[in-house]
């Protein structure tokens, strides 16, 4: 019996995905849960494990080919077995039926029969069942191209498309996600042509025919000295999101300066101590985070998103660091941060680190963050404003620290400083919700505690 490889849902968010390499090739054995191949998603690259034992008998989604979540991308057999499909099929999840049209004038007869059931002798896989039930066509009427003949999603997908009234022809067939990216860059979809499965419009084809315009356009001006460098995956999304973020919600900025002369003491003070007993290298970044930690916990109205209509009340403190990496700026999340410690934070941002350098980041490393912390100290940058990351209501900026002049007993001292500026979504919070919740984290970093890490 054939095993199916599907594109896997690595993501809450996910739609689509990316096959970058095949780490088998055809007819080669494959045990199960051994590397198979690597797909790239909205936000990281990630290795996929065998589904079964076998031998990888067909690939049908090639190396830079984006297909929607649960599609069919090759097929695992027993020996001398093959697989008798040869395009990739679309789980129920991939898309709605109300994207997908005809290009064909065809009889809308079969969706309008009292088609509740299908005859026992129909080979259907269990998602074909469900769709058929759901489109109300006629099992029997469909030809299978699964495995042996089963009659598959995608066939009954297809089926149906076929049916619809020719009146609904210059319907597009386009996923979700693509429909969003168009929308962004004011593509026309009725002017892209689809390459996905069926002649679906992906991600991919909005963003070759938004580039093939601009080309257009550019062509028309006098030439330019250099040359276009081209988006990695990761900075496309980010792009898109901060740009929606920095249009769509309305930001407010909170500055203040912090006298972290107690905070390097304390730092100085564990610096030894914490690479003996736990073997991590305590930074400002895993105070931030720790600090950050128990203040939310005090203000959770920091915690709430914007929801729309209304706000939505996040429960876990789960914090973002922004870190820079060969493939661009990524935010990997330091989950349930108020309850580790301080050990626990840095040994946790540094393997984080490690995998973002790598690009090895894993989809649950990039989700459910509810704040984030952005320091760019480390640069020599003295003071900045964050774009919020989207749908997260405040960003922490961090500056790095350096010796101010500091008015302490009427005196006039040098002494190191720490610049911080909270970014607020004003949807979400007011200044003085906000502004508390920045005073106690002052306070936290003036007068660190030995006991809290």
């Amino acid at each position: 019996m054939a095993v199916e490889i599907v594109m896997p849902r690595m993501g809450l968010t996910m739609e689509e995905g990316t096959v970058v390499a095949w780490l088998k090739q055809e007819n080669q054995t494959v045990a199960k849960g051994e590397p198979l191949l690597e797909i790239e998603t909205d936000k990281s690259t990630v290795e996929i494990e065998s589904p079964g034992e076998g031998v990888l008998s067909q690939i049908l989604v090639k190396p830079g080919e984006t297909v929607p979540v649960g599609a069919v991308i090759g097929y695992l057999t027993a020996p001398g077995e093959k697989p008798q499909s040869s395009t990739p099929e679309p789980t129920q999840a991939a898309a709605p039926a109300s994207n997908y049209a005809t290009d064909r004038s065809v009889s809308s007869a079969a969706l309008k029969s009292d088609l509740s059931g299908a005859p026992a002798k129909v080979k259907a896989s269990p998602a074909a069942r469900r769709l058929a039930r759901q489109y109300r066509v006629n099992l029997a009427e469909i030809v299978g191209t699964g495995p042996g003949g089963r009659v598959v999603a995608w066939n009954v997908r297809e089926f149906a498309s076929q049916a619809i009234d020719a009146q609904q022809a210059q319907l597009v067939r386009v996923s979700p996600v693509a429909q969003k990216v168009a929308a962004d860059l004011s593509v026309d979809l009725s002017q892209v042509k689809g390459t996905g499965p069926g002649g679906w419009i992906t991600r991919t084809d909005v963003e070759r025919s938004a580039r093939e315009a601009a080309v257009g356009a550019t062509a028309m001006q006098p030439p330019l000295i250099g040359e276009k460098i081209a988006l990695t995956r990761q900075q496309k999304i980010m792009a898109e999101r901060m740009t929606s973020s920095f249009q769509g919600a309305p930001h407010f900025y909170l500055h203040v300066e912090v006298d972290a002369r107690r905070l390097a003491a304390l730092r100085d003070s564990l610096l030894k101590r914490a690479k003996e007993r736990f073997g991590v290298h305590l930074t400002y970044s895993d105070f931030l985070v720790k600090y950050c930690a128990l203040a939310l916990r005090q203000h959770p109205k920091v915690l709430q998103q914007w929801a729309g209509d209304g706000l939505f009340q996040m429960r876990n403190i789960n914090i973002g660091l922004a870190m820079d990496t060969p493939q661009g700026l990524v935010v990997p999340v330091i989950h349930d941060a108020d309850q580790l410690s301080l050990a626990e934070i840095s040994r946790r941002r540094a393997e984080l680190s490690e995998r973002a350098q790598a690009g090895k980041l894993l989809p649950q490393d990039l989700e459910l963050g509810v704040f984030t912390i952005t320091n760019l100290g480390m640069f020599g940058i003295d003071y900045f404003d964050a774009i919020l990351n989207p749908p997260q209501a405040a960003i922490l900026a961090v500056g790095r620290i350096k010796e101010r002049a500091l008015v302490e007993a009427g005196q006039v001292i040098a002494a190191p400083m720490m610049t911080l500026s909270l970014s607020v979504d004003h949807r979400v919070l007011d200044g003085a919700t906000a502004a508390k919740f920045l005073g106690d984290l002052v306070e936290y970093l003036e007068n660190p505690d030995f006991a809290q890490v």
